[in-house]
C-alpha cells in the first residue's frame, strides 16, 4: 500500500486514566471508520505527569499495553502509544517510554525519550533512554520522538540515516511556546525530508499549565496538510509514499549531508 491514513488523537489528558481511556475508545472508533494505518496517542496518555502516581501506574503498564494491543488487533492499525512511566530496574526512577503496537496486536519494541525537560523538575524522576532506532513496518519506516526531543536535530538526522519516511512525535507541549512546535515539526520534516505527524494534546494541568493543541500531519516540503487547532478531535491525512520517493528523487537534497 503506497498511500495510507494516519490518525491523531488530540484530546484534554486528564490525571484520572478512567476518563482517559473512555475519550480514547470514542476517538479509537472515529480513527478506525476512517481506515487509518497509524493511529497516535499524545505523551502521558493515561495520567499526565502526576509523579505520585508513577509507582501505582507503572504497575498497571502490562494491563494497558494488553488493551492497547487489542484495539490495534480489532481495528487492524498500528498504534504509537504515546508514552507511559515505565520502572527502571537498575534505580528509582522511570523511563518516559512510547511503544510501537502492530496491527496484528505485537509490540515491535518501545523507544524513551532521551532528552529530558529540565523544568517542572522531571530529572528527578526520569532517565534518559538510549539513541532512537527505526521500526521497521509493512507500510514505511518510522521514528519515533517525544516532545523535548524535537529540540535536538541530530536525533532526527540519525534516524534518517536508518532510513525514515514518517516521524511521529508525542508531546505535552504548552502554549507559551506554541510557535517552537510548529516551527520544530516543520523544520524536521523539511530538512529529513519526511512526513511529520504531530500529536500534542490541549487542555490544562492541574499546576495551570495550558496547552496548544495543534497536532498536526505535514508533508516533507513543511506544509501542514492538517490540523487540529485547539479542540478535541481525530486529526486524519493521507501518507503518500510514491510523493515522498518522488520528492526525495527529484530534489536529493540528503545526498549532500556531510
Amino acid at each position: 500500500m503506497k498511500r495510507f491514513p494516519v490518525s491523531v488523537l488530540q484530546y484534554d489528558v486528564k490525571k484520572d486514566p478512567v476518563e482517559n481511556f473512555k475519550t480514547i475508545e470514542k476517538l479509537f472508533g472515529i480513527a478506525a471508520n476512517r481506515k487509518s494505518k497509524f493511529v497516535v496517542l499524545p505523551e502521558m496518555f493515561a495520567t499526565s505527569f502526576n509523579p505520585t502516581e508513577y509507582n501505582e501506574f507503572s504497575k498497571h503498564s502490562i494491563e494497558i499495553l494488553k488493551y492497547l494491543q487489542q484495539i490495534a488487533l480489532n481495528y487492524d492499525f498500528y498504534i504509537i502509544a504515546g508514552s507511559m512511566p515505565i520502572k527502571s530496574s537498575k534505580d528509582e526512577k522511570f523511563f518516559n517510554r512510547s511503544y510501537l503496537i502492530s496491527n496484528e496486536g505485537a509490540v515491535m519494541g518501545y523507544y524513551d525519550k532521551n532528552h529530558i525537560f529540565f523544568q517542572k523538575n522531571e530529572l528527578n524522576y526520569f532517565n534518559p533512554g538510549k539513541t532512537p532506532s527505526v521500526f521497521r513496518t509493512e507500510l514505511a519506516q518510522i521514528g519515533i520522538q517525544i516532545c523535548f526531543d524535537i529540540r535536538f536535530p541530530e536525533n532526527m538526522r540519525h534516524l534518517t540515516k536508518q532510513g525514515m519516511h514518517i516521524l511521529f512525535v508525542v508531546a505535552q507541549f504548552p502554549n507559551p511556546r506554541e510557535d517552537h512546535w510548529v516551527t520544530l515539526l516543520k523544520a524536521r520534516a523539511i530538512e529529513n525530508q519526511v512526513y511529520v505527524v504531530g500529536c500534542n494534546r490541549i487542555g490544562q494541568s492541574s499546576e495551570s499549565v495550558s496547552f496548544c493543541g495543534q497536532s498536526m500531519i505535514i508533508d516533507p516540503h513543511g506544509e501542514i496538510l492538517a490540523n487540529g487547532y485547539d479542540k478535541e478531535c481525530v486529526v486524519t491525512e493521507n501518507i503518500d509514499m510514491d510523493f515522498l520517493d518522488a520528492y526525495r528523487k527529484n530534489f536529493p537534497v540528503l545526498k549532500s549531508v556531510r
